[in-house]
């Protein structure tokens, strides 16, 4: 891989020194089945919304935070600048490594494992789960909502940014207005040279 360190702007927050890849042309080119491709090696809008939202708008100081799909770790590590307690979850150790060392150069710590949703370990009860655009294949879904239900402490929280996905339409249709209460809320993102609405999905337990 190769790495480079630079400056990243969470939209109304700080700013982070953070560490991305270069090369992920090379890592696409050589992954030979789908569970290889290196989604989680970019950082994604999703992402800067996701820690924007939650840099602006959740209390986190002393939650336990549980973040699915880490990816670079950008969205865990906001949580836990705001005072939380954050396991980042992702299949790929590559990722868990790297959500680490941006973690560190950060001066935060936060604890990584490594889980598949599909078989996902037992992790106890969490305040908050988090998930930056992890919506996208639509098969997982019912793992997702497992872990959801599984890992929510009672009265707790999840919140999903999708850059607008009709998959994520779906996936939110699983849970009933009855047992939840939700927001959608839009946050400006711009990335990269490019500007894109991220969409904010809070569900917390009635």
């Amino acid at each position: 891989m190769q790495l480079e360190t630079q400056p990243v702007r969470v939209p109304g927050g700080p700013v982070l020194t953070f560490t991305r890849i270069t090369n992920i042309e090379d890592l696409i080119a050589a992954a030979q089945e789908v569970d290889e491709l290196p989604f989680w090696a970019e950082l994604w809008p999703s992402a800067v919304g996701l820690a924007a939202y939650l840099w602006q708008e959740v209390n986190l100081q002393d939650k336990t935070v549980l973040e699915l799909g880490c990816g670079l770790g950008l969205s865990g590590i906001i949580a836990a600048k705001k005072g939380a307690q954050v396991t980042q979850t992702d299949f790929i150790r590559q990722a868990l490594s790297l959500a680490g060392q941006n973690a560190a150069q950060n001066d935060l710590l936060t604890e990584r494992i490594e889980a598949d949703w599909r078989q996902f370990p037992e992790l106890g009860a969490f305040s908050t789960i988090i998930g930056s655009d992890i919506l996208y294949e639509k098969d997982l879904h019912g793992s997702l909502e497992r872990i959801v239900h599984k890992h929510l402490a009672p009265g707790g929280e999840f919140i999903f940014s999708d850059p607008g996905r009709d998959w994520a339409k779906q996936f939110f249709a699983r849970f009933s207005p009855d047992d939840w209460e939700n927001s959608l809320t839009e946050i400006p993102v711009h990335l990269d040279q490019k500007d894109y609405a991220i969409r904010i999905h809070r569900w917390r337990r009635r």
